[in-house]
């Protein structure tokens, strides 16, 4: 129904051009458009059509990739335009931009490797592209600094062997294992677990790969399920529409910029295990991370493994400072975390699914760890993840 009066004069038209479909980011803006009651028109790959119909929108929100047509285009319809990421390569450069902060990016895997006691780091990824560059950049540069080095390899476009199966086998070969693998983007993160496995390599306990975006669908079915980090891929879209309505009322800069930080790692299988150079040890950890809903005993673990609950636990405390029954907990409360941060379970259900005795022993031993009870800290990290989309 076609509004009258002054809300007509107020209402936006506003053209969103994705080189590529993703929902996170429409969720983001449309949330906002919504809010700001705009009209809003979506385009996922006609924008090369744009020059011959009359168009007429106040302002655009785009990601492309590097599409030298779609920026030309783009650039002489000379309407108010956000871009989101950098992706374009330079070819929007001066434009007002939202984006992901790939420096952020790069350091938080580096101290999340790091934090897990790996002394060998690799990454893999492709030299063309502007955010696997300065990602890649930032986690060598932060691994370094902690006397490590980092071989890195880098692959094409093309999906054959000779260009990326290829470089990545013979660099998983070459590596010392255990070995901690960044990569900035999931869909490559998945090529790296296909190559280890292929190669007969264990993964987390030989080969622990990180990717970037935590695109869930990509990352739950992978081969071995992939950690990754979490951008606030939906808030790249909200920011974007907030930018865009400062830009179309003049109230931002022509080439203002949005940096936005990187939220967390989500942890799945692919990085589920510490560094540890005793495949035995490693392999205790897989079970002990397999069987956390049972009860599980230090001779259990021992037996999975075939050593004497003696020699594995003189075994534990060399590698990884801590007895046996400190890494079950240690391991427990991990999980326990990852249930609280659902809102799905309450105390009394997380208690049964980590494998302890009791809600009263659950409760004490997470204060023990955390400083606080897990309804608080549950509680206290919904809150924060609300506040983050509301803003």
């Amino acid at each position: 129904m076609k509004q009258t009066g002054s809300k007509e004069k107020t209402c936006k038209t506003v053209a969103v051009y994705l080189g590529w479909y993703d929902q996170r980011i429409l969720t983001g803006f449309a949330r906002f458009a919504k809010e700001n009651r705009w009209s809003v028109i979506f385009d996922f790959a006609m924008v090369h059509q744009w020059s011959s119909e009359s168009l007429k929108v106040d302002g655009i929100l785009c990601m492309i990739g590097p599409e030298r047509k779609a920026a030309e285009i783009i650039k002489k319809m000379k309407v108010p335009t956000v871009v989101l990421n950098n992706s374009d390569e330079g070819l929007l450069a001066g434009f007002p931009r939202v984006m992901i902060n790939d420096h952020e990016c790069g350091r938080l895997a580096a101290d999340y490797f790091l934090g897990l006691g790996y002394k060998n780091f690799l990454t893999v990824g492709k030299k063309r592209r502007t955010f696997f560059r300065e990602r890649i950049r930032s986690f060598v540069d932060t691994v370094e600094t902690k006397g490590n080095t980092v071989e890195s390899v880098w692959i094409g476009e093309s999906l054959s062997r000779a260009n990326m199966q290829h470089p990545i086998e013979l660099a998983l070969k070459r590596a010392k294992k255990p070995v901690a693998v960044y990569v900035p983007a999931d869909v490559t993160s998945v090529h790296v677990i296909s190559c280890a496995l292929a190669l007969g390599l264990h993964v987390p306990e030989e080969v622990s790969v990180l990717g970037t975006d935590n695109q869930e669908m990509i990352c739950d079915y992978a081969p071995v399920p992939l950690s990754s980090i979490r951008v606030g891929i939906s808030g790249l879209g909200y920011e974007g529409g907030k930018l865009l309505d400062k830009v179309m009322n003049g109230k931002a800069h022509k080439s203002a910029v949005k940096v936005l930080a990187p939220i967390e790692i989500v942890v799945r299988q692919s990085t589920n295990s510490v560094a540890v150079p005793d495949i035995r040890v490693a392999r205790a950890i897989r079970f002990i991370e397999d069987n956390l809903d049972k009860s599980i005993s230090v001779g259990e673990v021992a037996a999975h493994v075939e050593l004497s609950s003696t020699i594995l636990s003189q075994l534990f405390r060399q590698h990884l400072n801590r007895s046996i029954i400190k890494e079950i907990n240690r391991s427990r409360i991990e999980k326990a975390k990852s249930l609280l941060r659902s809102g799905n379970f309450p105390a009394k259900k997380v208690a049964a699914a980590c494998g302890f005795s009791s809600p009263n022993y659950f409760n004490n031993t997470f204060v023990k760890a955390t400083g606080t009870t897990p309804r608080r800290w549950a509680a206290k990290y919904l809150h924060n993840e609300k506040s983050r989309k509301e803003q």
